[in-house]
């Protein structure tokens, strides 16, 4: 079986880019705050810690997709035969879409990438492998990718299909995106998900993603076409998980945290310690003893996610933090 990753990733302090970004948000008017917030699209050379971590812990990998918009690290050795450049102009259907500083959008498009295999792995640049993984520990035997949520039993709660149930400070448009494809996949299909995906790297079928593509072109279609996150959008690796889930083409994965929160839950769950998870939001206030505790711990997956709230402390303390635990150079840097 061989497997690919696909990578998207940005350079926000390319003046070229950032230019093209504010001329769009001026064009457009209305543009969610956060949406069109600086850190969404900081480069602090995640994506070279995360190339480390594939190299590491996974050197079975076929090849690496990066998806840029006419932009490459400056360190990335673009020589190596497993990396590969994709253009957003080269997957989008409609490039009258582009430029697109929506996430969302660009990664409706991955699976028109040329050469993708029919397995592959999606990573945001700030995702990383903490430890030695195998093929195995993402698709089944039989190839049906894992789906990995953060429960082992599902429990129904009307704030899965109502964000008005939801304290307000935790109606963001992640969330928005979050109900609206599980209310797609819902009334789609006749069934209801109540697993949550974690935000870590997810394994993936071009043919599902195709299928989902063709099931709910008219949802992605406006995802695509907006240039920013809107409260509007779907997700298309959650309808993916959804669907996935119901139609049994995957099987869900319990991947749990290694948050010191939850020390309990940590003890009565022993039985998945080979899939642990360690994500952190970096405006936490207890930043210093969450990557203690991934230090510590070497999780399966690990996320360190970049807020608007995100301190310049806090990013020197990434940036320590990823020498330590990535300190050897990988053959996919120049």
């Amino acid at each position: 079986m061989k497997i690919d990753i696909v990578y998207t990733w940005v350079d926000g302090s390319d003046p070229v880019w950032d230019k093209k970004r504010r001329k769009r948000a001026e064009e457009i008017g209305t543009v969610l705050p956060d949406a069109n917030n600086d850190a969404r699209f900081m480069d602090n050379n995640e994506l070279k810690y995360s190339l480390r971590s594939v190299h590491q812990f996974a050197p079975w990998i076929n090849k690496i997709f990066i998806v840029t918009d006419n932009q490459v690290p400056s360190w990335l050795n673009t020589d190596h035969p497993k990396i590969k450049i994709v253009d957003h102009k080269d997957i989008f259907t409609n490039r009258e879409n582009l430029p697109s500083f929506s996430a969302r959008g660009i990664e409706s498009q991955i699976h028109h990438i040329n050469q993708l295999s029919e397995h592959f792995i999606y990573f945001n640049d700030d995702m990383f492998l903490g430890r030695p993984a195998n093929l195995n520990d993402f698709f089944t035997v039989k190839g049906k990718p894992y789906i990995f949520v953060s429960e082992i039993l599902p429990i129904p709660n009307r704030k899965f299909y109502d964000i008005s149930k939801r304290d307000v400070v935790k109606r963001n448009d992640h969330q928005y995106a979050v109900v609206n494809s599980r209310k797609i996949i819902t009334e789609s299909l006749k069934k209801t998900v109540y697993y949550n995906v974690r935000h870590g790297v997810k394994p993936l079928l071009k043919s599902v993603l195709e299928q989902i593509e063709n099931n709910f072109s008219s949802e992605l279609f406006k995802t695509c076409a907006n240039s920013f996150r809107t409260l509007d959008d779907v997700l298309i690796f959650h309808l993916f998980a959804f669907y996935a889930i119901i139609k049994k083409l995957g099987r869900t994965k319990y991947l749990k945290t290694v948050s010191k929160k939850k020390a309990i839950i940590d003890l009565l769950t022993s039985f998945y310690n080979k899939f642990t998870f360690g994500y952190i939001n970096l405006h936490d206030k207890n930043l210093d003893e969450n990557l203690t505790a991934i230090l510590k711990n070497e999780p399966f997956i690990i996320c360190l996610n970049q807020t608007p709230s995100t301190t310049d402390s806090s990013i020197k303390k990434i940036k320590t933090f990823l020498d330590v635990y990535f300190p050897n150079k990988s053959p996919f840097e120049k």
